[in-house]
This record gives C-alpha cells, sequence and structure tokens, in this order.
C-alpha cells in the first residue's frame, strides 16, 4: 500500500485508536435480542498461508451477530475518530485489501454457523464517502449491508425534536411544530385523494448523507403509521428564496435515497431491531416536501415525473404548508 494511506493500518497495529463506538453499538444491540460473539482464529477454519484472513482484516474488531435470523451476520468495527477513518488515512489501497477477505471471512462463518447471514454490518465514528462506495459494492452478493455511525447512533439515543422557538413563522418555528403534531397521540394526518396517511415522529436533525464537513441532516424522520413505511420529511419556511425552493427538491431525493439504502440501520437504531414494531424494511422510503405559498414550483412536477419514470415505485409528495391556529396545517398538493 502507498505510506501516506497506510496510516491506519499502522494506527490500528499499535492500538492507538479508540474503541469506544465499537463498544457502545454493539452494546446496544446486544439489548435488542441479539448476542454479539467476538470472532477467534480457530472460527476462521483454514488459514493456512495460501488462504490465510490477512492481518489487514484480522486487526480490526470482529463479531458474529446471532439471535434473529434476519438480522445475523459479521459485523466488522473501525476504531478511530472521523479524523482517522478519513480519506487522508485511510486510503483505497487499504480498502481493497480487506473487501474480499471479508467476503471470505463472511462464507466461512455461513458454513461454520449452518446460517444465512443475511447481514454484514460496519461500525464506526463516521465513514467517507469512498468507505462508502467500497462497502455498497458487497450488496451484490449480501442481502443487507448495514452501516452504522456515532452521529446516527448518538441521534437515536437522543430521539430529539426541535428546540423550543419564539420566533412565530420561521422556518425553525415550523419544524418544531409539524415535529410536535406527528408526536402527538394522533399524529399528523394527512389526505391525499382517497388515501389517509398518518404521519408519526422518529427524529429530527437525522445525520445522514456526507457532507463537506458535517453528515448533511435531514429535517424530520418519521413513519406512516397505517403502513409502517419511513417517511422522510424535508421542509422549506416562509423566508425561502426561489433557489431555495427549487433546491428543496433535489435535497429531499439525495436524502431519501440515503434513507432507501440505510433502511436496516434506521430499524436497529431507531425501532428497535428485531423488536420493532413501527417500521416495516419491506416497504420503500416515501418523501414529503412542504413548503408555503399558494403555487407548486413548476420544475417539481417535471422533476418529480423523470424520477417516478426511473423508478416506478417511488413516492413523492408536495405538502402545502399553511400557519393557522398557532400551528401548521399540512394539506396535500396531489399532482
Amino acid at each position: 500500500m502507498e505510506p501516506e494511506k497506510g496510516k491506519y493500518f499502522n494506527l490500528l497495529s499499535s492500538g492507538a485508536l479508540s474503541v469506544k463506538v465499537i463498544n457502545q453499538i454493539p452494546g446496544h444491540m446486544s439489548t435488542l435480542g441479539l448476542t454479539i460473539t467476538p470472532i477467534t482464529q480457530d472460527m476462521y477454519g483454514r488459514n493456512d498461508a495460501s488462504e490465510k484472513i490477512t492481518d489487514y482484516l484480522t486487526r480490526l474488531p470482529l463479531y458474529l451477530v446471532e439471535g434473529n435470523p434476519s438480522w445475523e451476520g459479521l459485523l466488522v468495527g473501525f476504531p478511530g475518530d472521523k479524523k482517522e477513518l478519513s480519506t487522508k488515512s485511510v486510503g483505497t489501497p487499504y480498502l481493497r485489501v480487506i473487501l474480499y477477505p471479508i467476503l471470505d471471512l463472511h462464507h466461512r462463518l455461513q458454513n461454520l454457523s449452518k446460517k444465512r447471514l443475511p447481514c454484514i454490518y460496519f461500525i464506526g465514528d463516521r465513514f467517507s464517502d469512498v468507505f462508502l462506495r467500497k462497502f455498497f459494492l458487497l450488496r451484490e452478493v449480501i442481502p443487507h449491508i448495514v452501516v452504522l455511525t456515532n452521529d446516527l447512533y448518538q441521534c437515536a439515543q437522543n430521539k430529539s425534536q426541535p428546540p423550543v422557538t419564539e420566533k412565530i413563522f420561521t422556518e425553525s418555528w415550523t419544524q418544531m411544530k409539524i415535529s410536535k403534531q406527528m408526536s402527538s397521540e394522533h399524529g399528523q394526518k394527512i389526505q391525499s385523494g382517497k388515501r389517509e396517511t398518518v404521519l408519526r415522529f422518529l427524529s429530527s436533525e437525522v445525520p445522514c448523507s456526507e457532507g463537506t464537513e458535517n453528515p448533511e441532516r435531514l429535517d424530520i424522520l418519521g413513519y406512516d403509521g397505517k403502513d409502517h413505511s419511513i417517511v422522510a420529511f424535508e421542509l422549506k419556511g416562509p423566508g425561502a428564496s426561489r433557489v431555495e425552493l427549487e433546491n428543496l427538491f433535489l435535497q429531499g431525493v439525495e436524502h431519501r435515497n440515503w434513507l432507501e439504502n440505510n433502511k436496516m440501520a434506521i430499524k436497529l437504531l431507531f425501532d428497535g431491531g428485531p423488536r420493532g414494531r413501527r417500521i416495516n424494511t419491506k416497504k420503500r422510503v416515501r418523501l414529503y416536501l412542504g413548503f408555503y405559498g399558494e403555487f407548486l414550483p413548476a420544475i417539481f412536477n417535471e422533476l418529480k415525473h423523470e424520477a417516478i419514470r426511473r423508478d416506478p415505485y417511488t413516492e413523492i409528495e408536495f405538502i402545502k404548508l399553511v400557519n393557522e391556529n398557532d400551528g401548521v396545517t399540512l394539506r396535500s398538493m396531489l399532482t
């Protein structure tokens, strides 16, 4: 490997990297009815010189996850903080030399356990786009790639809502009001033609797609109380400019796609994994785009129709926001 890109493996080998996140998240998983067992060398099976699971992989914390057939698999932990896991420390040469050994180890564990093991989990403080692209290549042969970061774990533990604000009729006030309405006993009802949706609250400001410095954040994460699909709700306040409003669509689609790729992680951290009953990961993620004003930007229809043409199962709904009765009324804008 290139010397400058071998920094992470050198730090890993010296034991200098923090394992706080690697201990926290598996510890949380063990409270959900899953058994987390460290993988030892005698579990590798054959390990002679010609078929050895390399040190590049075995220096990482490795675990076997069991307890529920849909959630069992191999767990790979990456110690260190976001800086130590950045592309300046971890290069593609290192990722290349662990990718196939991960598949090999997963296959050996299947033979050892006589189980399907449909999941491979990756746990770390935060992963760069380079990491994620490499990980997601494994989806070609593994049903579920579950990426669990410290950002997402902390968000799920806090179960946050936007702070109460005295400033009326702003974007933050709107986000707060909608979140509280979704958290209420009856949820937030939206009538779309003959279909009534009941939105329920999970969290706000949810870290999702990687940004330049910090993850981008989804305004509101929820679920449909009737069909239990995950809901991504993005909104703009009354003061949004034309450019900000038009950007709402692409921002929402990006976050919706991220949720679609990470439904298992969302269910594990926000819905108790195998014990949860609020989220159905077999349902597609729905996107709601909320904004003030009387008219739908013309480009929204064009973008929506193109998105559906590419993927007929895509569900995107435009929501007119109305400030009334010290709250926010949500009205579907059918297209």
